[in-house]
């Protein structure tokens, strides 16, 4: 049997419910006040970087630092080439995981960056790199060199649209989204905050990446995105109108999944193995490949095959959703213990006290 091994604006007064849920303590409230604003483009970073600008503002920068330090530890992604695209799922009915909406803004909260197309003096598309944070509803707010060929060209045309897709692995193959709209500045308040979360967001560019004071920062105003998912076997290109991706929120799980994901694949490996026999309908020991890939908040993807060698991507509906890493860890163990169960079969045992037992 071969198992698997791991792969390596501006509205203060909004926070979402799964946000305010995650928050415990003054700093996660900060977090919570400042994502609200602009929500958390490069969620795996962002909790430590709006809390380090919230505690700077407050005069500890000590403090800044060791949030953001302790935040960077919890994600880390193993980057593993793919050949091709995943197989299929088992073609099960949509089973229950997020909407296409919720997933298009989960992606453009991990990824902070994209191939923004702007319109040239030709009226030919220029596909450019750009970097973003995110405003309340899920808008990037475009860091744009004053200079830059693409800053010329929005200025003479705002219709734009900006291509994001994560780079990582496993995160890159959730889905691919593209936001369709135009550009405005945004005023000077809005500008001034949005700086100060890139940079400490983006820290460490050099070049045409550097912040500059020069710099301007316009607010994409979605008017249409174009979604396209990966896993799955109703994995369909859609075109998503721009108040439905607005009023979507982010997986709640998209800072941990990554981590998650690994965790399960390296120290929980038989618990995997045992969550995708279920999902296949096979025993323990004709299970020749499983892998879990993705988790949020209703669910997860696994890629699992049998002796048949045949490798698919299953979808595996949660008993009930989950709201954060502890309780999704929970509920994977008890999916793996019920799949132990349901193979034996598993018959609990009586336990008799022994005045029953004298008694029998």
């Amino acid at each position: 049997m071969v198992a698997c091994f791991a792969p390596g604006t501006a509205n203060l007064k909004h926070v979402s419910p799964w946000a305010a849920k995650r928050s415990a303590g003054a700093q996660h409230a900060q977090v919570a006040a400042l994502h609200s604003c602009f929500g958390s483009s490069t969620a795996q970073q962002a909790a430590g970087a709006a809390a380090a600008l919230r505690l700077t503002a407050a005069g500890s920068a000590a403090a800044a630092a060791a949030v953001v330090q302790s935040r960077s530890s919890l994600v880390a992604c193993a980057a593993v080439a793919t050949n091709g695209a995943l197989p299929s799922t088992n073609g099960a009915a949509n089973p229950a995981k997020p909407s296409a909406a919720e997933t298009a803004r989960t992606i453009v909260d991990l990824a902070a960056h994209g191939t923004l197309c702007t319109l040239s003096e030709d009226g030919i598309p220029l596909g450019t790199y750009a970097s973003y944070v995110l405003d309340a509803h899920g808008q990037p707010i475009l860091r744009l060199r004053a200079d830059a060929v693409h800053t010329t060209n929005l200025r003479r045309d705002a219709k734009c649209s900006l291509f994001v897709q994560p780079g990582e692995y496993p995160t890159r193959l959730l889905a691919r989204v593209t936001l369709i709209g135009e550009v405005e500045p945004v005023s000077a308040e809005v500008a001034e905050r949005a700086a100060a979360l890139h940079n400490t967001l983006h820290a460490g560019g050099v070049g045409v990446d550097a912040p500059q004071p020069s710099d301007l920062y316009y607010r994409l105003k979605v008017d249409r995105c174009f979604y396209v998912g990966h896993m799955g076997a109703d994995s369909v290109a859609e075109l998503l109108p721009g108040d439905v991706y607005r009023g979507a929120e982010p997986d709640p799980l998209r800072t941990v999944a990554v981590s998650l994901t690994q965790h399960m694949n390296t120290e929980r490996l038989e618990d995997v193995m045992r969550i995708c026999c279920g999902a296949l309908g096979i025993t323990f020991e004709d299970m020749s490949y499983a892998e879990l890939l993705w988790v949020d908040y209703l669910g997860a993807y696994v890629k699992a095959a049998g002796h048949d060698g045949e490798a698919r991507v299953l979808r595996v509906p949660f008993l009930r959703p989950v709201a954060d890493d502890r309780d999704a860890r929970s509920v994977l163990t008890m999916m793996s213990q019920m799949a132990w169960e349901k193979e034996k079969p598993y018959q609990p045992q009586m336990i008799v006290s022994p005045e029953e037992a004298a008694n029998n």
